[in-house]
């Protein structure tokens, strides 16, 4: 498939950045035009109560007052012009900060405004287990927590989306019809090309665009309720009747004006989208099965929902069709999309009968079977720091595969744990217990207070002694695989969950990289920042060069614990990358033991900086961890939680090549 796409996570970063600037000039001209058409309508209505008054009026004192106003009436007051439109913009901004207030919760606000289910360990058909199975595989190869998992239950076209702000707060929902129609391969290309939306960046903007279309399109809202007003009499009705007329045309202005923002915006993000499936999975005609099927069903991908108007172009297919005017259209033309995928097509749909289901999805085991890889022995396979920051946001059929097999290898009784809030909660408490007995004390008294247990802390114990037993590069994927599970706390239960987290990684007094992993994920996933319009703080080195040596450090460290010399000639590679900093000569200090209370402080404050200097650091990490030619199972860890802190998905090392077979 062919397709104008930067493989550059952060290119494809700046052309989002870039879409929200458009996006905000678009606003503007379409509040521009709004207030002018608006204050004019505003204007004749007024010009007709005036008129009707003082011809309808039986007082002739008041007949005569109206008749003087009308005889110094004018359609271009200065004044109520510039009052008019400073209020008129009051409203619309009102209006979406208002929506954008109830959009910061991310994904699953979205999903819910639209009447979405949530699914997780309360999924009981064999179609929600493969959905849920699929969201997972794909988190785990392109390394980022699991999206929450949403089911349109009323919807029986096919259809999908991905929303949220960031990483953390990220959801995916189908709908009913996707779940029922699709093939296996069919259902996994809509899930990557709704997973290259969050990696692209495009969730957050797609976002920001539903509260600003909401600011544009709330007067034509107020002029239908206006409407029923005119009913009230005569005298009172006519310019009520003209003036909710009025804005009800001005909401049709509006809903134009919004349709070319979403059309501006994501045409090309569709056909993006699209490659970067098939450059995912390797299977263009598995996406090229899910939009045949919509191009055969008599109603396409269309949403009933009333609320999804505002939100279509969000969505995989085309929700809301323009019917004449196709150049209004939020997608490319299905068989646009489809010949990119498959170019053999001939433009002829098979017709689906509505009912009509696809295979009953069964079996017994995530995708890709029982084969699993074999950990080596030494070190993770040698790799350049290039191929790294090439991989950054951009995961391969190879790590789709190695997801696979994780998943596989993980203990079915685990699997099952982490879907309920209690089970995920068990789980990372286990992940967290020391094998000290005077710190284990200390641990069970803080667990005594661990709301979400209910009380069994011996199931923590008991699940303790069962995570020993498994390999360390299964641990970070089952702290993804407990994300959604851990969403669906109540905020106090939240809250509480992080103080305990926080007193059992405090009860012996230091902090390991598994710790610092942990902690970091769960404080970024369980308290989101909740900002719509993320601001940019930082821009230059100076304010942020002793933080990157801090992390340079504890990469170097963490390859070469027992080396002070090779430690040292690493923390240099890294450094070199960035020549202002290079240029003063950081000194670097050997430790025993690294300190990763610096490197949470130093994760902190690098999230506020610009994504240029967030390539930079990203670069130099990698050239530090990959100084010898080889990556340990410590450095690559930390080379991944450094990634996710900095929003850049680090897809996991991969250990030797994929058996790409699936069941």
């Amino acid at each position: 498939m062919s397709a104008d796409r930067s493989t550059n996570f952060f290119a494809r970063q700046q052309h989002a950045r870039k879409s929200c600037r458009n996006q905000m000039i678009l606003f503007v001209f379409a509040v521009s035009i709004i207030v002018g058409v608006t204050t004019l309508a505003i204007r004749l209505a007024w010009y007709l109560y005036v008129s009707t008054h003082a011809y309808t009026s039986l007082n002739s004192g008041e007949a005569s007052r109206y008749h003087r106003k009308l005889a110094t009436f004018t359609f271009f007051d200065p004044a109520f012009f510039i009052f008019m439109s400073m209020l008129i913009v009051i409203i619309i901004l009102a209006a979406s900060l208002y929506k954008m207030h109830a959009l910061q919760k991310g994904g699953s606000a979205v999903a819910e405004m639209l009447g979405a289910r949530r699914i997780g360990g309360n999924a009981t058909t064999p179609a929600e287990r493969r959905l849920i199975n699929v969201v997972e595989e794909m988190a785990i190869a392109a390394g980022i927590p699991v999206p929450q998992i949403f089911v349109l239950d009323s919807e029986n076209n096919i259809n999908a989306f991905a929303a949220g702000l960031e990483f953390s707060d990220a959801a995916v929902t189908v709908t009913k019809g996707a779940l029922d129609k699709l093939t296996r391969d069919e259902l996994q290309g809509v899930v990557a090309h709704e997973f290259s939306h969050i990696l692209n960046g495009d969730m957050r903007l797609n976002v920001q665009l539903i509260g600003i279309l909401f600011g544009i399109l709330f007067l034509g809202i107020a002029g239908q309720k206006f409407l029923s007003f005119g009913r009230v009499s005569f005298r009172a009705g006519l310019p009520a009747i003209a003036a909710g007329i009025f804005l009800v045309i001005i909401g049709y202005a509006g809903s134009f004006l919004g349709r070319l923002m979403q059309c501006a915006i994501s045409r090309q993000q569709e056909l993006l989208a699209d490659a970067s499936a098939v450059q995912f999975t390797r299977n263009p005609l598995g996406l090229a099965g899910a939009l045949k099927k919509i191009g055969g069903s008599a109603f396409g991908a269309r949403i009933n929902a009333p609320e999804a108007r505002q939100a279509s172009h969000l969505f995989f297919g085309e929700s809301h069709p323009a019917s004449w005017f196709s150049f209004l259209d939020t997608h490319p033309p299905l068989v646009t999309r489809i010949r990119l995928l498959d170019p053999s097509f001939d433009g002829k749909f098979v017709k689906i009968i509505d009912g009509q289901s696809g295979p009953k999805p069964l079996y017994t085991e995530p995708f890709g079977g029982t084969g699993f890889y074999q950990r080596p022995a030494a070190p993770l396979a040698a790799a350049m720091s290039a191929f790294v920051s090439a991989s950054i946001g951009n995961p391969t059929p190879d790590h789709l595969g190695q997801s696979r097999a994780l998943m596989t290898s993980i203990p079915e009784d685990i699997r099952q744990l982490v879907e309920t809030p209690q089970g995920a909660a068990c789980m990372i408490y286990a992940l967290l217990m020391d094998n000290d007995a005077s710190v284990r004390n200390q641990q069970m008294t803080a667990l005594g207070r661990a709301l979400v247990l209910q009380g069994n802390i011996d199931r923590v114990f008991q699940l303790s002694n069962q995570l020993s037993g498994l390999q360390s590069r299964i641990k970070l994927p089952l702290l993804e695989l407990a994300m959604p599970s851990l969403s669906a706390m109540t905020s106090m239960e939240k809250r509480n969950f992080l103080l305990i987290l926080q007193s059992l990684v405090n009860a012996d007094g230091r902090l390991t990289l598994m710790e610092l992993s942990i902690q970091w994920i769960l404080e970024k996933h369980l308290n989101p920042s909740e900002e719509l319009f993320k601001s940019v703080t930082i821009f230059t080195y100076s304010k942020i060069g002793l933080d990157i040596v801090v992390l340079l450090g504890a990469l170097a460290r963490a390859g070469h614990a027992e080396d002070k010399v090779k430690a040292e000639q690493a923390f240099q590679a890294g450094l070199s990358r960035i020549p202002e900093l290079a240029a003063r000569k950081p000194v670097f200090i050997y430790e025993e033991s690294t300190f990763y209370t610096r490197v949470n402080t130093a994760l902190t404050r690098l999230g506020d900086a610009s994504f240029k200097i967030k390539e930079s650091v990203m670069d130099a990490c990698a050239h530090c961890a990959f100084a010898d030619k080889t990556v340990t199972f410590e450095e690559g860890e930390l080379l991944r939680v450094v990634a996710l802190a900095l929003q850049c998905p680090l897809p996991p090392f991969l250990e030797s090549k994929p058996a790409m077979n699936a069941a």
